[in-house]
This record gives C-alpha cells, sequence and structure tokens, in this order.
C-alpha cells in the first residue's frame, strides 16, 4: 500500500511536470504564430489566488503587449493582490473580487476553515463537493460572497483582438465552461483557454460523475473548435 501511494504521488508528479511543459510550449507558440504584432490583447487570470499562475503566464505575454484581468473569488487576498497590481499598474492590470460563475449575486465560499491551508488557501470554493476528497465542507462557518456571470464580462470586451484566459477555479470550470461555449457566437476573441479540472479532488462517490462532465466540456471544446490546454 505505502509502495503504491508512492507511485501515484510520483506519477502525480510527474504528469503535472508534463503540463506545466506543454502549457509553456502553447505559450510560445501563440505569442510567435498566432498573436500579430499590432494586436490588442488581454490576459485573464481566473483563479489568481496568489499569483502563482500570474507568474507563470506573465513570462510569456508581457504588459507590453497585454492587458491583464484578475478574477479572484477570496475576499482575504484583496490586499496581497492591490500589491501586485501596483507593481505592474493600474493602467494595465485590473482585479474583480468576485467568483466568476455563470449568475450574479450572492454564494457560499468554502475551504478557508476546512484544512491548514486558511483564510488565503489556494483550495477555496464555491462548489460544496469541490475538494470533499481532502475536506468536508463546513456550511456553517462558509463565507458569503459575491459572484458574476464571466461570460457578459466577456461580451463587454471587445475591444480585444485577442483573450487568453487561465481557469483555475476550483470545481466552477464545468458551468463556467458550459456558459461560455452556449454562447461562443456572441465572443469572437477568445484565442485560448488553459484550464484545471478539478475532478481529482472530489470523493470517490462523486469522481464518475465528474470525470464524465470534463468528457463531456472537452468534446464541446472540440466541436466548437475553441482552442484550449489542459494546466496543471
Amino acid at each position: 500500500m505505502i509502495i503504491k501511494n508512492y507511485l501515484n504521488y510520483y506519477r502525480y508528479r510527474l504528469a503535472k511536470k508534463l503540463k506545466i511543459l506543454v502549457t509553456n510550449l502553447m505559450c510560445i507558440y501563440l505569442n510567435f504564430f498566432v498573436i500579430l504584432k499590432n494586436d490588442k490583447n488581454l490576459f485573464i487570470d481566473l483563479g489568481t489566488n496568489l499569483g502563482q499562475g500570474f507568474n507563470l503566464f506573465s513570462k510569456h505575454f508581457r504588459s507590453s503587449k497585454f492587458d491583464y484581468l484578475l478574477v479572484e473569488a477570496n475576499p482575504n487576498l484583496k490586499s496581497h493582490l492591490s500589491k501586485l497590481i501596483n507593481k505592474i499598474g493600474k493602467d494595465k492590470i485590473q482585479l474583480i473580487n468576485k467568483a466568476a460563475f455563470v449568475h450574479n449575486g450572492k454564494i457560499n465560499l468554502y475551504g478557508l476553515v476546512e484544512d491548514h491551508r486558511g483564510k488565503i488557501s489556494d483550495g477555496a470554493s464555491i462548489i460544496k463537493d469541490h475538494a470533499s476528497l481532502l475536506y468536508d465542507a463546513n456550511e456553517e462557518n462558509a463565507t458569503e460572497i459575491e459572484c458574476f456571470r464571466f461570460v457578459e464580462k466577456l461580451k463587454e470586451l471587445k475591444i480585444y483582438d485577442n483573450i487568453i484566459i487561465k481557469m483555475d477555479i476550483e470545481g466552477s470550470e464545468y458551468a463556467v465552461l458550459n456558459d461560455i461555449i452556449d454562447n461562443i457566437n456572441e465572443i469572437k476573441n477568445i484565442t485560448h483557454i488553459f484550464v484545471e479540472f478539478h475532478a481529482k479532488f472530489v470523493a470517490d462517490k462523486y469522481k464518475s460523475n465528474y470525470f464524465n462532465k470534463e468528457k463531456e466540456l472537452i468534446n464541446r471544446l472540440k466541436i466548437n473548435k475553441i482552442s484550449y490546454t489542459t494546466y496543471v
């Protein structure tokens, strides 16, 4: 059993390194072969947390060619991300401190009190069973936050020739991606989506359902010719 766990761990680490390599190669491809010299470009970081993913992608999608939009649900990270915004410049980068979802309103955020990661957790989610393999969502101590319909924001961004999205939104990607696909005829400037799926973090009783959702989504992305890469 111990040997099996070690093998699973190293298999996961290897797969993660390979996906990061593929992500870097795709970024290079987009920069050299897709994005034109005079294009107006936007990089959207859905699920910024402390900026871990943004630090990777901004090395490829530089502020000299891109504007940035950070979207982070966790209200405890606003002050940290404000420092990042001030460093880059408010004329180049904006923050939406709400959860990207499929409607506007209030919603519970789980994962800030359930484990050792605490209030700046990189696993907080508005999906109650998202990390059910790791912890039981604490309904009583959930944090109420604002959410917004992401696809409506995309429709407002018509000034950009290319929108590149990194989507790491802890289980909300299934609903948000389906909403994008349903409205893709009104959004013509999505150049590429880097997405992390989270079925691996749900309890066994939910796994088959989530993996089926992934298969269906990937099939829909392909049918609608939306360029994507699975990210870490």
